[in-house]
């Protein structure tokens, strides 16, 4: 049987493991937000250089595009995860929380 003092350490690894885990997630998407980021900003440029119409080009930033939007949607529905895990917890200010993870910096 375990007593008080293991229970307790017990009880703040399991806390620090779930709220590590949104963190984990969100700091998934944000590098892969900046991944996108690049290759936009490097697709635009090659758009702007090239004369005609670059399909392949315009096609492709398209499809990053959506990729950015939809994880940058998964990782605020991650951030609103664990600031509603935090209050369940009784940590009410999640000012680090958000600047941390500072998604709105993230635009296209």
């Amino acid at each position: 049987m375990l007593d008080k003092s293991e229970l307790d350490e017990e009880l703040l690894r399991e806390i620090a493991s779930v709220s590590g885990g949104y963190g984990a997630k969100i700091e998934k998407c944000m590098k892969e937000m900046e991944r996108i980021e690049r290759a936009v900003r490097y697709l635009k440029k090659r758009i702007e250089r090239t004369s005609g119409t670059p399909v392949f080009s315009i096609k492709l930033s398209v499809r990053l595009r959506k990729k950015f939007f939809k994880l940058k949607e998964e990782a605020l529905e991650q951030r609103r995860y664990l600031i509603i895990y935090r209050e369940a917890l009784g940590l009410l200010k999640h000012r680090e929380v958000f600047e941390i993870y500072n998604l709105e910096r993230f635009k296209l």
